[in-house]
């Protein structure tokens, strides 16, 4: 199973620090995966889910691809994700009930779905973690509560 960090949330969520690299870092050195969302301004990449808050450069994001999910915001930023960072893992979605990841993954919010181990389902609220009681056969669940996702899903 693969825990993926709703935009550095682990353990519920923060708006101030959500996207900064300082978060998204120590997301990472913890161990986990990490959501993103990327989009431009000025022609330069920038994280932010509604608007371009911290600079990021085409080194930051390829020294961080084996952990990152990209959710590309923007037109522009996918043309320059793919041609920056094309080894890097990104999808696009607005209210899509699923969408394909870069990886061959599915992003699932449709959770009636039948879920393989190549399917990510975001479960961002505590209140969805805690409903959730279908048996885990999704690959990677991301989320804002990173650590309840785990004492639920874990079966050891």
């Amino acid at each position: 199973m693969i825990y993926i960090s709703h935009r550095g949330n682990l353990n519920g969520i923060k708006p101030e620090l959500e996207n900064s690299p300082s978060y998204i870092d120590e997301c990472i050195h913890r161990g986990f995966d990490c959501e993103i969302d990327l989009r431009m301004k000025d022609g330069t990449p920038h994280l932010g889910h509604d608007t371009p808050d911290f600079v990021v450069s085409a080194e930051w994001l390829n020294h961080r691809k084996d952990r990152l999910w990209v959710h590309v915001k923007e037109y522009e930023a996918l043309v320059w994700l793919m041609e920056n960072c094309p080894q890097c893992k990104f999808f696009c979605h607005e209210s899509d009930r699923y969408t394909l990841i870069s990886n061959g993954w599915i992003w699932s919010h449709d959770l009636s779905n039948t879920m393989t181990d190549k399917c990510v389902i975001p479960l961002l609220s505590k209140e969805s973690v805690d409903a959730y009681n279908a048996p885990p056969t999704f690959g990677a669940v991301c989320s804002d509560f990173v650590f309840d996702c785990m004492n639920k899903f874990d079966i050891d």
